[in-house]
């Protein structure tokens, strides 16, 4: 892998081929509604796609730090609202199992005088991280309000109608300030619930505009105006100023290497002028940590809130370019963070991992992988294929190797050749690889639902096949390579030169994670559950780049491991001295699942503790010790775990108990390794091979 590439890392797609022909191209399950366009594919996983669910629009978009919605009753237009700490509601109990703000909340709507319930909404421009939110009452007469994560302002431009701002809050004072710029008038805007809002208005040359308030919910312009800019900023501050008149239009990630840093840059095109010459971005904790010189330089003293991921600074750019030190010895074989650990293969530990393996070798693979479900069918290929590399790379056992290769490559076939109980197809609605197994079947994957956890499975097991296979002088991973390709498009293709799939359906660069949820609609915004499963299929993506010698691939996947551990840490990993989420929050110790607008201590299929926090740590890989560090893990151990772990008596407790190897090898080692050791102890994509194998691998004493 080239660790020096000056050019952008993001700028070279996977494969720019049709889709394959073994899946059929069709409409699939979701149903886009009426005013948004299908031409590009649809960014199924992206922030603003409550906006896009057919039936239900209204729900808020979380662009941090705004949410903004379609407001269709009583006020037409682009809602707008900003959720403060202090409007948190936590649940009862210490510590309290959930937090959120209100929703719904319509503090500022951008309107007309022409606007009713007629009112026409449209969604343009729709990119990974920004999208333009369009109400029109003609052709000619319209608000266009566009969208990006980090915007500084919400901001509408209003083309040949008469601008109307209401509140449902509703109105205490409108009063004009000082212009900051010639052309741009300003206003404070004061509400009934204490909050205080910036109002800029940038006037094209020759046209003029007053406001008055109108009654306690309505401020109203004297006239028409084409091209004003109207924008909205929380609370007082002189950033303000200096960004008003320029806004940000589409949103674009690019990057490059040199050795093991890897600079990253979010780039914001914008229109318009201001005193700064940029606009304004409100960057998160994990962007602050890293920013590059240039971007420490643009940042401000103004904080403010986001819902759920602490306090954000206003950066006076329109680059948010951060470093990260990437890590290329995460790769095939077990790795660990533990200060002066290394692999100890002793005879002792491989006759353990030999006595396990010569067992599984004789699973049966092509069946327990036929499956309705492809996350089911991949986790079982994926547990297969850490015994096969296991086998060939650890134990350098021939035999072994011989009969559990045939079984992976026969059961993959079923799978390239599309002929599993639900194949896959082509999506031409919203242009994917699904599944075409009902929305009960396979986790909601037909609606685009956790596809990087599936997908990430089998380009897992994929990998470790044909790395097994090319050891042996085979070349079967040529025939496989498409359909590969065709999965890793569908979850992580860089480049809008791909038009086939949609940029980086799961990944938000700008959040720091992967969203889960795809195309339905909910009030607290997106969520993910399993942020362990989010670092396996970035493993899996940056294993597969090597094994067809994509570089660009497998740079990229280190960043985003790079990304997520910084992230992860902040946001969702709970130790003792975060500062970043509520302190009440923090003796949970994790997340659970984490929403736009809400964090809760909880998962979709139950409450029990050993659930909650397995959830976030299968399956333990070669991934697993950069993200989950050693400090964290133990903490997380000694307040939740240690307490319930001899009451936990199914696959969960060889869940928990290879986490333990995170930070104590030998005692995860001694479970394992343990003579009355039970399979029953085992996740259906748990092998005693790999788990006695990474335990050895990052160092316990055998």
């Amino acid at each position: 892998m080239s660790t020096i590439q000056a050019t952008d890392v993001f700028g070279q797609a996977i494969s720019t081929e049709g889709p394959q022909s073994v899946f059929e191209q069709k409409a699939g399950a979701v149903k886009l509604p009426g005013g948004i366009s299908n031409d590009s594919p649809i960014e199924t996983n992206s922030f603003y796609t409550n906006m896009m669910t057919d039936g239900e629009q209204t729900n808020q978009v979380f662009c941090q730090p705004y949410s903004v919605a379609y407001s269709n009753d009583t006020y037409f237009g682009l809602s707008a609202y900003h959720a403060q700490a202090k409007d948190r509601v936590f649940a009862s109990g210490s510590p309290p199992s959930y937090f959120y703000h209100p929703t719904g909340i319509k503090e500022l709507v951008f309107s007309s005088t022409e606007f009713d319930s007629k009112v026409s909404f449209s969604l343009t421009n729709a990119g990974r991280l920004s999208a333009t939110a369009k109400f029109s009452s003609s052709d000619k007469k319209y608000l266009e309000a566009p969208l990006a994560e980090g915007m500084g302002f919400v901001t509408a431009v209003y083309h040949d109608l008469i601008p109307q701002i209401n509140s449902a809050v509703g109105f205490v004072s409108v009063d004009g300030q000082t212009s900051p710029k010639n052309g741009i008038n300003k206003y404070t805007i004061k509400l009934n619930n204490q909050t205080t809002w910036s109002l800029f208005v940038s006037l094209p040359e020759g046209q003029s505009l007053d406001l008055k308030l109108k009654d306690s919910n309505t401020i109203i312009g004297n006239q028409s105006v084409d091209g004003a800019i109207f924008q909205v900023g929380f609370g007082e501050d002189s950033a303000y100023d200096q960004a008003a008149g320029c806004y940000p239009t589409d949103v674009s990630v690019s990057g490059s290497v040199s050795n093991s840093t890897f600079n990253y840059k979010i780039n914001y095109a914008t229109e318009g002028s201001s005193n700064s010459g940029t606009t304004l971005i409100f960057a998160l904790p994990h962007h602050k940590s890293s920013f590059d010189d240039a971007t420490k330089k643009s940042a401000t003293s103004f904080k403010i809130d986001s819902t759920t991921k602490g306090k954000m600074v206003g950066c006076l750019t329109n680059t948010l370019s951060m470093n990260e030190t990437i890590n290329s010895k995460i790769s095939f074989d077990p790795f660990t963070t533990i200060s002066g650990k290394s692999p100890n293969y002793s005879e002792n530990a491989l006759s353990a991992i030999k006595s396990a393996a010569a067992k599984e070798v004789e699973g049966d693979v092509e069946n327990e992988s036929n499956s309705d479900s492809m996350y089911t069918a991949g986790k079982v290929l994926s547990k297969y294929a850490t015994v096969l590399y296991t086998c060939r790379f650890i134990l350098k056992d021939d035999g072994l190797t011989n009969t559990l290769l045939p079984k992976l490559k026969k059961s993959f076939e079923k799978f390239a050749q599309n002929k599993q109980n639900y194949p896959l197809i082509y999506d031409t609605t919203c242009k994917g690889v699904v599944t075409s197994a009902p929305t009960d079947s396979d986790y909601g994957a037909n609606t685009y639902n956790d596809h990087h956890f599936h997908y990430g499975y089998h380009l897992h097991a994929l990998a470790l096949t044909a790395k097994v296979d090319s050891d042996m002088g085979g070349s079967w991973v040529n025939d496989y390579k498409s359909w590969g390709n065709s999965l890793a498009r569908d979850i992580a293709n860089p480049t809008t030169s791909d038009s086939y799939f949609p940029v980086f359906r799961c990944f938000d660069f700008f959040l720091g994670h992967l969203w889960a949820a795809g195309m339905t609609s909910a009030g607290d915004g997106k969520n993910e559950e399993l942020t362990s499963e989010d670092v396996h299929h970035v493993l899996a993506l940056r294993l597969w780049g090597s094994i067809i010698g994509d570089s660009n691939l497998e740079n990229r996947s280190l960043l985003m491991l790079s990304i997520l551990r910084r992230s992860l840490d902040l946001y969702f990993y709970l130790k003792d001295n975060n500062t970043v989420q509520p302190s009440q929050f923090i003796p949970n110790k994790v997340a659970g699942i984490t929403f736009d607008n809400k964090l809760d201590y909880t998962t979709y299929f139950g409450a029990n503790t050993e659930y909650i926090h397995g959830i976030h740590m299968l399956p333990i890989s070669a991934a697993s010790s950069f993200v989950r560090r050693p400090s964290y893990v133990k903490e997380e151990w000694d307040s939740k775990l240690s307490s319930i772990i001899d009451s936990v008596d199914d696959g969960w407790k060889g869940i928990l108990m290879l986490n333990v190897a995170l930070f104590d090898p030998d005692a995860a080692y001694k479970f394992f390794s343990s003579s009355d050791f039970s399979s029953k102890h085992l996740d259906n994509g748990m092998s005693l091979t790999w788990s006695l194998a990474y335990c050895a691998g990052v160092g316990a004493s055998s």
